[in-house]
C-alpha cells in the first residue's frame, strides 16, 4: 500500500498468512482423508478377488487423480486471489 497506512500493510499480511495455514491444514486434512480411501479401493479390490499389484495400481490411480485435482484446484484459487489483489 503506502506509508499512510502501514498498521493495515501489517494487519492484511497477518491475515493472508492465517488464510495460507489454515489452507494447508484443509489441504492437509483432504490428503489424509484420501489416503484412507485410497486403501480402501485397494481392500475393496483385494477382497473382490482383483490381483493385488492391480488393486495397488488402481489405489494408486485413485490417489494421484484426487490430489492432482486438488493441487490444480489449488493453484486456481491462487491465481485468482493474485489476480483479485492485482486489480487493487
Amino acid at each position: 500500500m503506502s506509508e499512510n497506512y502501514e498498521d493495515a500493510d501489517t494487519i492484511m499480511s497477518d491475515i493472508e498468512s492465517r488464510m495460507a495455514l489454515v489452507t494447508l491444514v484443509r489441504r492437509g486434512e483432504y490428503a489424509a482423508c484420501i489416503a484412507a480411501l485410497s486403501g480402501d479401493v485397494m481392500k475393496s479390490a483385494v477382497g473382490a478377488g482383483v490381483p493385488h499389484a492391480l488393486a495397488e495400481e488402481m489405489a494408486s490411480d485413485f490417489w494421484k487423480a484426487e490430489m492432482l485435482a486438488d493441487t490444480v484446484a489449488g493453484l486456481l484459487q491462487n491465481a485468482d486471489l493474485e489476480e483479485e489483489s492485482d486489480e487493487l
